[in-house]
């Protein structure tokens, strides 16, 4: 099988708990990956604000779950009211990808809607009619702003709750694994990914204006590439919405340089 990235080190920053499926397509085709920094997931620094929407579950139209994580400890703080899943059976359930979808059928909850696309447009595509209607987003903290933007600006209420939160964690022995040789590109899957990149980097005192001085940054749709521009890193490569075009766009890039 052609390996059209042999010996090409890349560097990819952690988008979210699960395995991020770059490190497989481009393990694939011959690439050495890294991850930078690690992470691990935590409960949400205050359970105030999710105990609140839970009090007033009835009042919404639509739930949306983004993650598996998200799922899990909704239902734990729902046990703790005496509520049971029969509480989710009112309004609309809508899991953003395969994680929440997942941890929703495990616990026998039926779901209404799994868009296809996971940006905002293609969430909001899936729903249809939404003006009027109330929303609760229950996300990992700090989410990008664009989904209860666009849910707003279509005429919905939204309530944000933070579902779980992430926490780097790094040491100064991943730090020089990852960038100690060399890189050849870093890959940014989505706007998270750059905020942990970014927020390890600071922890350890790396100086990426140096170390990225000759590495090509490659990011997954405009989101993503807004999130890098505006923290001072300029991508090379912006792929349309989808992982699998990051790879082949790094692939073109390398195999035509």
């Amino acid at each position: 099988m052609e390996k059209p990235l042999s010996s090409k080190r890349i560097l990819i920053p952690p988008a979210r708990p699960e395995a991020n499926p770059l490190f497989h397509i481009l393990g694939r085709r011959g690439a050495d990956t890294f991850e930078f920094p690690a992470l691990k997931v935590a409960a949400p620094a205050d359970y105030g604000p999710m105990d609140g929407a839970i009090r007033r579950l009835k009042d919404f139209d639509f739930v949306i779950f983004s993650g598996s994580n998200c799922v899990i400890n909704f239902l734990e703080r729902l046990e703790g009211f005496q509520l049971g899943k029969a509480a989710l059976s009112e309004p609309k359930i809508v899991a953003i990808g395969h994680g929440a979808a997942s941890a929703l059928k495990k616990e026998g909850i039926e779901i209404d809607y799994v868009p296809k696309l996971h940006t905002a447009e293609g969430v909001t595509a899936a729903l249809g009619e939404i003006s009027g209607s109330t929303f609760l987003l229950v996300r990992v903290e700090g989410a990008s702003r664009s989904l209860p933007q666009r849910l707003r600006g279509l005429g919905a209420k939204v309530t944000e709750v933070a579902g779980y939160r992430m926490l780097v964690d790094t040491t100064a022995e991943m730090a020089e694994k990852a960038f100690g040789s060399g890189l050849d590109a870093l890959a940014l899957a989505n706007p998270a990914s750059v905020r942990f990149f970014l927020k390890g980097a600071e922890q350890i005192g790396v100086n990426l204006e140096e170390t990225l001085k000759e590495v090509t940054i490659a990011a997954v749709g405009p989101a993503t590439a807004e999130a890098a521009i505006s923290n001072g890193l300029t991508p090379h490569i912006i792929s349309r919405g989808h992982i699998a075009d990051l790879a082949e766009g790094l692939t073109d890039f390398f195999t035509k340089a």
